[in-house]
């Protein structure tokens, strides 16, 4: 955006304010002045607008800005056009909107008896400053509108648009037109144009068609003003690979409020410059009518900017940006929000305003006092750090995969999904779902490594998923462990090499969960690209966190892996509300431990934990320790069975235990396990 100091002065006053002190003052203001250059007697600034700022790329918005820095007035130019001007017999071209959801709001007045020249004076001037090219009278003072208000006009030649409406509509499948650069172009289905009866004449918000330029010869024409939909626009220029100075602020927004006042303002500059009489606007479509309206609390933002603010300078500042301003009786302001300022959606919003019109270096410089914290991390911080710290040890390495994951990558582990948070507007269709899992992620890592020969892989990520309950708009997201292990795990010159398997993946969990005083049970689950699959619960839950399982080998294709693949998801919510990371320490046993053996003879569906459980609780304070040191399946044990072995350790810390003692308490937890899984022993 180009700001000319001349220009600017025809809406405020600028007396005793220099180009240099004007760009100065609008830099700290937020709308940045990157250079200034000399322009015939002018002083041209090269402005710097953030996207969130459409209604700085024009004239007269940038003179609001001054006008509220500066506390002086604003001076609007007429945007009414006089009855006289009107010809209410010329007869109103009508406009048919058949793309509501791109172009909610139409109109378009004719101008007829225009005379169609080189347009000279102040107009020529000052688009002639900002580095524009002059075409022709018509061109000239849309072009002067549109640097003025912020508004993109467009001025077709009437008598060549065919039939007698102009169609609001998207492109059919291989349109065509030519546009003014007179370049041809390919039409995508969908992109909106403006059309007569023939085929397009124009690309709404881009740029118009050759077919219908104003030219010397023209002497009616159709001034078009609109409000289309940014997204739209910023699609099509992008795909046509053309931008143009309407294009640039459609795409940012332009202000509802200021369509018909502009096109008003051009009908009256081409009146008097072209000549001619203007029709009655035809006007197709609606706008929401803009007045959100924000409370304001003054004591509140002094409290936010640390200052103390006078009203009187509050309200001031306020309504030279355009609100509407009232006073309420317990001494806060009720602000409407002007229509050219969607950006202002909260009270902070407003903070903002006033802070940056008052000037951040008016804010006095302090440092606070500063109060040592105790503790510098939360809880759930601290256990995602201990987990890292941990996983190193068996001889995994961290990675990173993207937030952001394709539609059919997101259903590929379906089973494990629950409500998919999708993009309206993604980048592209792989980058369209915020994952709901570190599956395919972690799989691409893998399949990625292998692809360099990197066959013997240990790989973890701790990362967020996301998903959103039906029906709800907030989403949720939740920190996620996963893990995958392929190849082999231990490679030593002197030992034979052991392939990586489930249960070295499990003793990663296991460990992984041990230095927070958890326990992780496991039971059998069938889920959808997984095999031999295991449902992960903390002891004593009900609720699984997470799963553990081979990789299918279907799934595995999809990744191009030849190799198998093990891998884990554990979703962290209730690990970080349940670990203790608290140290405590006890001292070396005084007195000796006994161990007993018990071989159980069970169906081979029982779970090896379920047993492990009954002899715990069975042995109340005498255990130890339980573990599992033998399977054996085969000869000599009937068919459909399975023998499982257990060395318990039973013991005390203050005396030693006489052998009646753990022979009663073995007996029990034989009759136990007897009991309630029944087993029979070898």
């Amino acid at each position: 955006m180009k700001l000319s100091y001349n220009w600017i002065k025809d809406y405020i006053d600028l007396e005793g304010i220099t180009p240099g002190e004007l760009a100065h003052a609008l830099t700290m203001s937020g709308s940045e002045v990157d250079s200034m250059e000399d322009a015939g007697g002018d002083k041209v600034m090269e402005m710097e607008i953030t996207s969130n700022r459409p209604d700085c790329l024009n004239m007269i918005g940038l003179a609001r800005e001054a006008s509220a820095v500066f506390d002086r007035d604003l001076k609007l130019p007429g945007m009414t056009l006089e009855a006289n001007l009107v010809d209410k017999e010329i007869e109103r071209r009508e406009c048919v909107i058949e793309a509501a959801d791109l172009c909610p709001f139409y109109t378009a007045r004719v101008v007829s008896g225009v005379s169609v020249r080189a347009c000279g004076g102040e107009i020529k001037e000052k688009l002639s400053a900002l580095g524009m090219r002059p075409v022709n009278n018509i061109v000239d003072i849309t072009n002067f509108c549109l640097m003025e208000t912020g508004q993109p006009l467009h001025a077709f030649d009437l008598d060549k648009i065919k039939g007698g409406r102009v169609y609001i509509r998207k492109a059919a499948k291989g349109e065509k037109i030519t546009t003014i650069d007179d370049v041809e172009r390919e039409l995508e289905e969908g992109m909106l144009v403006i059309a007569d009866s023939s085929g397009p004449v124009a690309v709404a918000g881009v740029m118009g068609g050759k077919e219908t330029e104003v030219t010397e010869s023209t002497e009616n024409i159709l001034l078009e003003s609109a409000y289309f939909d940014p997204l739209s626009i910023r699609r099509t220029a992008r795909a046509l690979g053309l931008s143009s100075d309407s294009s640039y602020r459609f795409e940012r927004g332009v202000d509802k409020a200021s369509v018909i006042p502009s096109s008003d303002r051009a009908a009256s500059l081409i009146i008097a410059e072209a000549g001619g009489k203007a029709g009655l606007m035809s006007v197709s479509g609606q706008l929401e009518a803009p007045g959100k309206k924000i409370e304001f609390d003054i004591t509140g933002a002094e409290r936010v900017l640390g200052v103390s603010l006078q009203k009187a300078r509050t309200v001031r500042i306020l309504e030279r940006l355009g609100a509407e301003v009232t006073e309420k009786k317990e001494g806060g302001l009720s602000v409407k929000v002007p229509s050219f300022r969607e950006d202002l959606e909260r009270e902070i919003d407003l903070v903002e305003e006033v802070a940056r019109v008052f000037g951040y270096d008016n804010i006095p410089v302090t440092i606070s006092r500063f109060v040592p914290s105790i503790e510098r991390k939360n809880h759930s911080r601290r256990v995602l750090d201990r987990i890292r710290r941990s996983l190193p040890a068996f001889g995994m390495s961290e990675i990173m995969s993207y937030s952001l994951i394709g539609q059919e990558a997101a259903e590929r582990f379906k089973s494990i999904v629950s409500g998919e948070v999708v993009l309206d507007n993604p980048l592209s269709e792989e980058h369209k779902v915020l994952t709901p899992h570190l599956l395919d992620g972690m799989l691409k890592a893998v399949s990625h490594n292998l692809n360099r020969q990197n066959t013997d892989l240990r790989l973890f990520e701790i990362g967020k998923i996301y998903s959103r309950a039906e029906g709800k708009t907030p989403f949720d997201e939740e920190e996620t462990f996963c893990a995958a292990v392929t190849g082999e795990v231990d490679r030593g010159w002197q030992t034979d090499s052991r392939p990586a398997d489930i249960f070295y993946l499990k003793g990663v969990v296991d460990g992984m969960l041990a230095p927070l005083k958890l326990k992780a049970e496991y039971s059998p689950s069938v889920i959808k690209g997984l095999s031999g699959a295991a449902e992960i619960k903390l002891s004593g839950e009900k609720d699984p966190i997470g799963v553990i399982a081979g990789v299918s080998p279907r799934m595995l294709k999809e990744y191009n892996i030849q190799q198998p693949v093990f891998a884990v998801q554990l979703r962290l919510r209730r690990v970080m509300e349940k670990a203790v990371l608290e140290k405590h320490y006890h001292s070396i046993p005084k007195f000796p431990f006994s161990s007993r053996d018990v071989s159980v003879l069970c169906v081979v569906d029982t779970p090896a934990g379920e047993i492990k459980k009954v002899i715990s609780a069975t042995g109340e304070d005498l255990i130890r320790d339980v573990r599992l040191v033998d399977i054996y399946e085969g000869d000599q044990v009937p068919e459909g069975k399975k023998s499982l072995t257990y060395s318990i350790t039973y013991g005390l810390d203050t005396r030693t235990l006489r052998e009646e003692e753990i022979e009663a308490v073995h007996g029990k937890i034989k009759e136990a396990l007897q009991k309630d899984l029944g087993v029979s022993f070898r």
